[in-house]
């Protein structure tokens, strides 16, 4: 609230929990699989880099262009009641998030906010839910 850029800690935990489903038990494996974690806001970027392990690499939407990763996880971080999903409506952004995964492309997000443009909707439905259990104490 008040600034400019913008964080999810919700997300940002969510993420944490992913990540080492993702690496497998296997650390020393020769093929291991690149991981990159995507944001649009740098708020988001530092509390990522703060909760991630090193080998989990974090960046920006922006600064990401011209790259590629196995895994993308995608954080939007956006979450509210009027349907605003900032900057990300812009078509040329999205194309660096949704063109540069090999493998997968994991979106972390709130489907009602998301869903209030057309190009996410339609992006949204073409993809496949996942719902993790609880985290037990």
């Amino acid at each position: 609230m008040g600034g400019r850029s913008k964080s999810n800690s919700g997300q940002a935990e969510l993420i944490c929990r992913i990540v080492p489903m993702l690496q497998g038990s296997e650390p020393e494996s020769s093929s291991k699989i690149n991981i990159t974690v995507l944001t649009p806001y740098t708020k988001q970027l530092k509390a990522l880099r703060n909760t991630l392990p090193s080998s989990v690499a974090c960046f920006t939407i922006d600064s990401f262009q011209g790259r590629e990763s196995d895994i993308i996880i995608f954080s939007t971080v956006r979450c509210n009641n009027e349907g605003d999903i900032g900057f990300v409506e812009d078509a040329r952004r999205l194309n660096v998030m949704w063109t540069r995964a090999k493998l997968a492309l994991i979106i972390i997000g709130d489907r009602g906010t998301m869903q209030t443009n057309a190009l996410w909707k339609r992006a949204i439905t073409s993809c496949v839910e996942v719902n993790l259990p609880p985290v037990s104490d």
